[in-house]
């Protein structure tokens, strides 16, 4: 068998869940999709340039697909329109929405019987054997989905319609899983879910649900890091900031996707709150954990969406500071309330709106960035790379060291998230999965170099 992932890291945990399924009922992972019986394609579906990629990829091994060999779909573009790929493409032997993973082994034997099985649907309690699976992170680092769908109605997002309703996963599955990872060799847990802040309050916590979940995975052997991603601001307790101060493997990073400022925006999104309760958030986490790295993401171009609003967006990102900032321009996905609300914004518009918020970010992020040079920190050493000679990273560091060659380590700090924050490059001696410190030495407009230093110095 031979698998694409594409789309969140959501995704990905589910592909290697079914990928270890697979393994264990006899199937091989092949990195060919030539030479394999069966192609599986865990699609996205969150937004237009998600679902055009899956499509396309979905026809590209349709095109190529030799007699014999079955092509399944799978995930959020199956769960929205299964039923309708497989009428538009004839080659797909089977569809498996993201709620029926448990079953993608009888599944895929069905299409080998020509049965062309769709299975959708969502499962009452996530617990569908996370364990085993094949991890695809590099090797001392691992996503964890400690829940399964959405309560938000967000009028932008399609997302709970592709995957439920809120569902947490049961603490011990969740510990169990967290155990077996360790025990593999994974040092870094990043702890995932639609809204991950809301862990555990359909299961009886009314607060505190996953400041209780952090100080238990805290305990498991091995783990070093502990990372969290998709934080939402209503669901952010004081319990849950008190918890990341306290715990030293919870790392302090803080990603909490905000998506607008400005109240009349908000409104028509049905997104929480306000700029000024956003900032006193940001406060929060940085009063009571010095030196939090912090994330965010935002959507430009909204219906109702104005200049005034834009230009308030643009201050408030001014006064906050973050770290690091995802923009987006808005999506109009049909299904959603947002695609039927009037004055919907042009998209050269949203564009023009987009490079604003940029550039008011970028001023931002280079004060972050700047402010963390010359600082000493904890790097996981994720791989060796051989850098182009023109690369601006290596430039900086031959004219900051003797070495000529090409060849460096890339890590991460607590202060980057794999895939979205960039990597901290430097020379060295030392081991894949390993951790050193290293002095930050300068820095590009997405990485830093520096110089690996004695162990026992690193003060951030």
């Amino acid at each position: 068998m031979s698998f694409v992932s594409l789309g969140c890291a959501k995704n990905l945990v589910d592909s290697e869940v079914m990928i270890a399924k697979l393994g264990a009922a006899g199937w091989a992972l092949v990195p060919d999709a030539a030479d394999a019986d069966a192609v599986v394609i865990n699609t996205c579906a969150f937004i237009d340039p998600a679902k055009a990629e899956s499509t396309e990829t979905i026809l590209e091994h349709a095109q190529r697909k030799r007699e014999g060999q079955q092509l399944i779909v799978a995930g959020c573009l199956s769960q929205r329109f299964g039923e309708e790929l497989q009428a538009l493409i004839p080659e797909i032997d089977g569809v498996i929405g993201t709620g029926a993973y448990a079953s993608i082994v009888d599944l895929l034997e069905d299409a080998r019987a020509g049965r062309q099985p769709v299975r959708l649907g969502f499962e009452a309690e996530p617990e569908h054997d996370f364990l085993p699976r094949l991890i695809t992170t590099p090797s001392a680092t691992a996503y964890l989905k400690i829940a399964e769908g959405c309560d938000h109605p967000c009028t932008f997002c399609i997302i709970p319609q592709l995957r439920g309703r809120f569902r947490s996963r049961s603490e011990e599955s969740i510990l169990a899983e967290a155990r077996a990872l360790a025990a593999g060799g994974t040092k870094e847990l990043i702890l995932i879910a639609q809204d991950t802040s809301m862990w555990g309050r359909d299961r009886g916590f009314r607060r505190g649900g996953l400041a209780h979940l952090l100080r238990r995975l805290h305990e498991v052997d091995g783990i070093a890091w502990i990372r969290l991603l998709y934080l939402y601001p209503a669901t952010v307790d004081a319990e849950l900031i008190d918890a990341m101060a306290a715990l030293p493997k919870v790392c302090p990073y803080m990603d909490m996707p905000l998506q607008h400022v400005s109240v009349p925006v908000l409104r028509a999104m049905l997104r929480p709150s306000n700029g000024e309760r956003y900032l006193e958030i940001v406060e929060d986490f940085r009063r009571r954990i010095p030196g939090i790295t912090m994330r965010s993401t935002f959507i430009v171009g909204f219906p109702g969406e104005t200049d005034e609003h834009v230009a308030e967006l643009e201050r408030w990102i001014e006064r906050a500071e973050l770290d690091r900032v995802g923009f987006f321009v808005y999506s109009r996905e049909a299904g959603t309330p947002g695609a039927d609300l009037p004055d919907q914004v042009a998209e050269r518009e949203k564009r023009k709106r987009l490079l604003r918020v940029r550039d008011a970010q970028r001023r931002a992020s280079e004060r972050a960035r700047s402010r963390r040079v010359g600082q000493v920190v904890r790097v996981l050493v994720e791989e060796r790379r051989t850098l182009r000679s023109t690369d601006p990273l290596l430039v900086a560091l031959r004219a900051n060291a003797a070495d000529r060659s090409r060849a460096v380590l890339v890590g991460r700090s607590a202060g980057e998230a794999p895939g979205v924050d960039g990597g901290i490059v430097f020379r060295g001696g030392a081991e894949i999965g390993s951790f050193v410190d290293v002095r930050l030495e300068g820095n590009t407009a997405f990485d830093f170099y520096g110089s690996l230093v004695a162990a026992g110095t690193c003060v951030a």
